[in-house]
């Protein structure tokens, strides 16, 4: 059995609105020193551009990956990657994520197996996010899906007591 998931589109959309109007807010302070030494037209056409060239580069970033098999659970999160036997998830909890919030496996210990760099390794040990592989950002229904199929299946004892 191998199920790969990625996240739903209520999410990456969600998401991707923060995201531009990150971008928007980021380009004003430029903007307005703009208005103030050359013109309207140029300080919209900046935002514009810049915002653009941003929103191309967030679609050209690796898009998170759940896989699961009979071995376990795989998070790729672009940056790190968490691998976890059954054996090792310890529970599942509501968890806060940079994302928010979303029902999340927690490992009894780090399942951190690959990460970008060695700053990246240590951000995601001292966050606590080597420990954590997201449910919810996949699919708000997980439990009642492919993915909570696969739960009952190899760990039934995770979801005997429903959040």
């Amino acid at each position: 059995m191998g199920l790969v998931l990625t996240p739903s589109r209520a999410k990456e959309r969600s998401r991707t609105l923060k995201m531009l109007a990150l971008f928007v807010l980021a380009a004003l302070p430029v903007a307005a020193i703009l208005v103030a030494t050359i013109s309207w037209p140029v300080a919209l056409a900046y935002v514009v551009v810049q915002t653009g060239f941003l929103m191309f580069g967030l679609r050209q970033r690796h898009e998170p990956k759940l896989r699961v098999d009979d071995l376990g659970l795989q998070y790729e999160a672009g940056s790190f990657v968490i691998r976890a036997a059954w054996s090792d998830i310890d529970h599942v909890e509501p968890v806060t994520l940079p994302s928010g919030m979303t029902e999340a496996a927690v490992l009894s210990t780090s399942g951190i197996r690959w990460t970008l760099d060695a700053q990246t390794r240590r951000q995601a040990i001292a966050r606590g996010w080597d420990r954590v592989i997201p449910l919810g950002d996949f699919t708000p229904d997980w439990r009642t899906g492919a993915l909570g199929d696969a739960i009952r299946e190899h760990r039934p004892d995770l979801l005997a007591h429903e959040v």
